[in-house]
Parts: structure tokens; C-alpha cells; sequence
């Protein structure tokens, strides 16, 4: 996949354009025409049965070939916004888009929509960059909106989701064949949920075809203004789980939990966090368990750095932390003030590789355009900056319940699971570890490979602080409340011990910015260095743990051809069913647990899963497992 994508290119100026409706000069063909927001009712509402199948539904899912102006995505939402509703009822909108528009291009085009102003300003401070992937947006406290920025085909391909009704919106077939060959209809029949709709305004011979082989049976309804008819569709032939995960990462649809279901976190650190957010967001009411509080551990340090790990060549990895350094800027930008110093970090070239590296990941345009700059000797990240921990992590708690316990064991309860505690027990319908390394002190995680580094940091409080942050391996950074933080040191650590901090680890910190940034290093005294030393829960791979626990015995057994390259149709995955995990998360907790979260909780929820297929399979909990198989040949 290309790490680059274009905004659209429009005509303003067109003849019969007195609508004000932009021409697109790359498929010669219009975004809207006259009444737009009523043309959006009665084909692509309408044509689905909408607002009507809003009513009384705890979740509906929407999907769309061509998110262009937004026009129908606005239309849904304020007919949803209309219409009563079950408590923590959620609307889920996912659309694809290859040239999304630049936001001057939106604002123009939605001046001719006054109704939707307040939502529309709203769309637009939300919208991403251009820049291919997945964009999972909490535009209101009921709506959800999912982007896949790409080609149609390739993006939906790697998507996962349940839709209840499609809009079919791109440019017309004559003008864009592409949105609507035979292979794309394929996908949407493979991301349908049961009984799915869909609406177009074509009824072209190639179109019907595509959709009636894909298992859609249609019907010709009348059209909208010029357009003497329409074309609907209800899924008739649901195609067999055809999921794009390795059989070993696809358990296959999955009931989402009710809004009403229980639902325990063990940890209260940024991981814990950030599944308290993600799991609100989506309509459900947990409860974190955490002894010591939160941002006890590693995330309670006093400065962390909001900056991405970026690979040069286009791998899951490489996609995974530049979509999460993407997702946390944007969440951060919506927490109150204090919690983030958008200061900018510079990552040094400290050798002629590195160097190197910088200059291929700015070819290859690992982040939007504007994202990552090339500065003197090293590669500006201008969104980037200090994080406050503590803040952070309490800013995403918010009011979710804290119980000051540790838990000792979870363990099967009637269909859920029972969290044993000094002072008792409650049963849950889902549990989630969150709780790094203490992970492995639980009977359904000790097939993890993890393990723990030690790292220190100094804080200087009355040195002189850069105004920006600098990396380069080692970092050097303003620190929230004043002063200068340094670090950090890596050195391994038993599971269960507990570090100390030394005054040989400060000197190595401060003798670690001497050698490649000697001005922010001078003046530092040892002797006035605040140290805090935590440990990092670590993964081979340095990849976060994300997801369903795996049924450790079941992948033994049904998986256990692949220690000799056995090549049959292996089954399903299984889990334990109500358990997930997010551990694992290393140095980077702070820019990739949210994302990991919004993971988690889309699953739980039955939402779109906000990555595509590949990210979710090597962030995977069995992930491990699986490579020992394979090994073993």
C-alpha cells in the first residue's frame, strides 16, 4: 500500500453548477446535485428502511462506498439524533474514500447545507489527514465514525465489520468503474451482518450483476429528481464466514456484549486507562481493579514522550505505530489543558545510519504530509511533544469506578468470569488484563512471552528546559511542572523484583545526552536529580499484546500440523470467551495504548474494527504461539 494519498481536485466553476455543488476533475462527474441532504433521504435512508430501523436498536451499522462531501453521513447522523433511542445506543458509520476532500473544499461545500452546521464544523475538526489507513473517530458521545482512506478494494479487503445498511454512493459506473467491479460487491457481502441493506442511485446492467452474484436480491424503486429509479438490495445469500484473518486469528463473528454487560480492567496505568475511555465511548460502564491507583507504575513517570516508531518499508508494524501516534494526537488535542505540551520532538541523527534512515522514512512518507520534517542533523516531529503520565492517565479514567484491590485470581463463573479479591469476589461478563507483566501471574496468560526492563529516568527541576523535546535513542525534554527530564535506562529485570533507583544509572543518562546533544547535558547535577526508575513489560517482537486470550489447549491440538508444514483447512480459532488482554506495551505505552483499546473495545462491542486485518493479527495474543509452531519444522 501506498503511504501516500492525494486530496481530491475540484471544480468549483463548472456550467450548471448553481448549486454550488463541486465537480471532481479526476471522474468528471459531480458530488451532489440540487436538494443534496434531500436527495441523501430518499435514496440512500430510504432506500435502507432509515430512520425507521433506527428505532430501538442498540447498535446500527452503516457503510459506504465514497464518503466525498460527508452529505450522507451527516444526513444519518441527524436523522439518528432525531429519533428515541435505548440507553447507550451507538451508530456506527464506515465509508471509504481515495481523494478525501481538503477541509477549505468541505467547509465550501457544506455552506450549502445550513441544517447540518453545527455537525459539519464538528466533521471537520475531526477529519484525518490524507493519509491511506484507518480512522476511528468518536465524533459524539452516540456516534462513531470509521474512515478507510484507499482504494476501495484493497482497504475493504482488510476491513472488518457487521454492517445493517449500505449507501453505494460513489461516482457513477460510467465514470468510475472501479468502485463498482464485481470483486468490491463481494467484500460488502462479506462485511454484511444478516439481513443487510443497501441503496444506490445506479441501475446500471454491470452494477445489478455484480451485487445479484455477490448474494444481494434487488429491487428497482422510483428515483430522486432527474433520476427516473434507484436500486435496493437486501442480503439474500449470506456468503459463509469468510473472515481475512489466518484461521489461528479468526474466531469468527462474534455476539457483541449488551451495553448493560459488567465489565472488570485490572490496571489502572495508561493500558487500563485507555480501555476505560475506549470501552465509555462505547456505551458500556466498567470497573478498573488497581491496588496502588492509578499511574502507579511506569505510567506515572513525570514526563513521556508522544512521538511514533516508524518503519521504513510498508509492514503491519510500521502501519500500526503510525496509526497510533495518529489516533493519540488527535485524542489528546480533546483533553483538558495540562495534560499535553505539544512542544514538538526532534529526533537526532546521532550516526550516518540513522541519518540514512531518516532520509528514507521522509522519502517514503511514513507520516502525512506536515507530520515529519527534515531539520539540521535530524527529523522534526512537529504534532509530537511531552506528555504529563499521571495526567494523562487520569484524564482518560475519568469517572470510571476504582476498586483499590488487588485481584488474585479471575476465574470461570456461569457463562462469565468471577474476580477474586482480599475483599471477595464479583462475577463479570468480560475481564480485560491491563496489568503489564503482573499479567503473568494469571493461569489464562502464562503462554506469553513476556518480559521486564528496568528504565530510569532523571528529572532536574531546576535546569534549564529545551523548548522543544529531543530523541535520539536517549531523550531530553521540558518536564510538565519545569525543569529538564533525562532518560531513560534499559537494563532487564526478574519478574516480580523491584528496581531501584542508583546514582550510576543517573550519570549513564546524563552521560548519554553528552554524547550527542553536549549543550542540553551541561549543567546537569547528579546530586539534583529527582530519579524515578519503573519497569517496562517487554514482548519479543516489540509489539503490544491486543486482544482475545487465546484457548491455549485448543491451539496445541488444532494447530499442531503446522510444526511439520501440514497444509490442510485448519478450524477457527477459539478464545476464552469474555477475556482479552492489552499488556506488552514496552517504551511506547504512552502514544500506542489508546489505539490498542479502541481494538478491544470495538470487539466487545461489535464495531468496526478501527485497523485493518494484518495490524490486528500481529498484535494478536496467539501470535507467539503460532511462530513456535511454524519453528518447529
Amino acid at each position: 500500500m501506498s503511504k501516500r494519498i492525494d486530496y481530491a481536485e475540484l471544480d468549483w466553476g463548472a456550467p450548471n453548477q448553481s448549486d454550488g455543488a463541486p465537480r471532481s476533475f479526476s471522474f468528471d462527474d459531480v458530488y451532489f446535485s440540487g436538494d443534496g441532504p434531500a436527495e441523501s433521504r430518499h435514496v440512500f435512508l430510504a432506500g435502507n428502511g432509515l430512520p425507521g430501523r433506527f428505532d430501538g436498536a442498540e447498535r446500527f451499522a452503516i457503510g459506504e462506498l465514497g464518503f466525498g462531501t460527508g452529505l450522507n453521513f451527516l444526513t444519518a447522523w441527524a436523522a439518528w439524533a432525531e429519533i428515541e433511542k435505548p440507553a447507550g445506543a451507538r451508530l456506527h458509520f464506515l465509508s471509504v474514500e481515495k481523494f478525501p476532500l481538503a477541509i477549505d473544499d468541505m467547509e465550501r461545500a457544506h455552506a450549502a447545507w445550513p441544517e447540518f452546521a453545527a455537525k459539519s464544523a464538528q466533521l471537520r475538526k475531526a477529519l484525518p489527514p490524507a493519509f491511506p489507513g484507518v480512522y476511528h473517530i468518536e465524533i459524539a458521545d452516540d456516534v462513531s465514525l470509521t474512515l478507510l482512506y484507499g482504494d476501495a478494494l484493497p482497504v475493504l479487503q482488510k476491513a472488518e465489520a457487521s454492517v445493517d445498511a449500505w449507501f453505494l454512493d460513489g461516482f457513477s459506473p460510467a465514470k468510475n468503474p472501479a468502485m463498482w467491479r464485481p470483486e468490491l460487491m463481494r467484500e460488502l457481502a462479506r462485511l454484511s451482518a444478516p439481513d443487510a441493506t443497501l441503496a444506490t442511485f445506479t441501475v446500471a446492467g454491470a452494477v445489478r450483476r455484480a451485487l445479484t452474484d455477490a448474494g444481494f436480491a434487488l429491487e428497482k424503486r422510483a428515483g430522486y429528481g432527474r433520476k427516473r429509479d434507484m436500486l435496493c438490495g437486501r442480503i439474500e445469500q449470506p456468503p459463509a464466514h469468510a473472515g481475512r484473518r489466518a484461521p489461528w486469528f479468526d474466531t469468527g463473528p462474534a455476539a457483541p456484549l449488551d451495553r448493560s454487560a459488567r465489565i472488570a480492567v485490572i490496571g489502572a496505568g495508561i493500558a487500563g486507562a485507555s480501555l476505560a475511555r475506549a470501552l465509555r465511548r462505547a456505551g458500556y460502564a466498567p470497573v478498573i481493579y488497581d491496588a496502588n491507583g492509578p499511574a502507579s507504575g511506569a505510567s506515572g513517570n513525570p514526563a513521556g514522550l508522544i512521538m511514533p516508531r516508524l518503519d521504513v518499508g510498508d509492514t503491519p508494524a510500521g502501519r500500526f505505530h503510525a496509526a497510533a501516534y495518529l489516533h493519540t494526537i488527535r485524542l489528546l488535542r480533546d483533553l483538558p489543558d495540562g495534560v499535553f505540551n505539544p512542544c514538538g520532538v526532534r529526533r537526532l541523527a546521532s550516526s550516518d545510519k540513522e541519518k540514512t534512515r531518516q532520509e528514507r522514512l521522509l522519502e517514503a512518507g511514513a507520516l502525512p504530509d506536515g507530520w515529519m520534517t527534515a531539520g539540521e542533523n535530524s527529523l522534526d516531529f512537529p504534532q509530537g511533544g511531552v506528555v504529563d503520565p499521571a495526567a494523562f492517565v487520569r484524564a482518560l479514567i475519568g469517572e470510571t469506578r476504582m476498586i483499590g484491590k488487588e485481584v488474585f485470581e479471575v476465574a470461570p463463573a456461569g457463562g462469565g468470569w468471577r474476580v477474586e479479591t482480599s475483599a471477595g469476589a464479583d462475577d463479570y461478563d468480560a475481564v480485560i488484563f491491563a496489568n503489564a507483566l503482573d499479567a503473568l501471574r494469571f493461569v489464562q496468560l502464562r503462554g506469553l512471552p513476556l518480559s521486564g526492563s528496568a528504565g530510569q529516568i532523571d528529572l532536574f527541576p531546576d535546569a534549564a528546559a529545551p523548548e522543544t523535546a529531543y530523541a535520539f535513542g536517549p531523550y531530553a525534554a521540558p518536564a510538565p511542572g519545569g525543569g529538564m527530564v533525562v532518560g531513560a535506562t534499559y537494563a532487564p529485570v526478574a519478574i516480580g523484583a523491584i528496581p531501584r533507583f542508583s546514582p550510576e544509572a543517573t550519570a549513564t543518562n546524563i552521560a548519554a545526552i553528552a554524547r550527542t546533544a553536549p549543550a542540553l547535558a551541561r549543567g546537569l547535577d547528579p546530586a539534583a536529580s529527582r530519579p524515578r526508575v519503573s519497569v517496562r513489560c517487554t514482548t519479543p517482537d516489540r509489539l503490544p499484546v491486543a486482544g482475545p486470550v487465546p484457548d491455549w489447549g485448543f491451539y496445541a491440538g488444532a494447530y499442531d500440523g503446522l510444526r511439520t508444514g501440514l497444509k490442510i483447512d485448519y478450524p477457527s480459532a477459539q478464545t476464552l470467551a469474555g477475556l482479552f488482554v492489552l499488556t506488552g506495551l514496552g517504551s511506547r505505552g504512552l502514544v500506542t495504548a489508546p489505539l490498542c483499546a479502541a481494538m478491544i473495545a470495538a470487539e466487545i462491542a461489535g464495531a468496526p474494527t478501527p485497523v485493518e486485518a494484518d495490524i490486528a493479527e500481529a498484535l494478536h495474543p496467539a501470535r507467539f504461539a503460532i511462530r513456535d509452531l511454524k519453528r518447529s519444522r
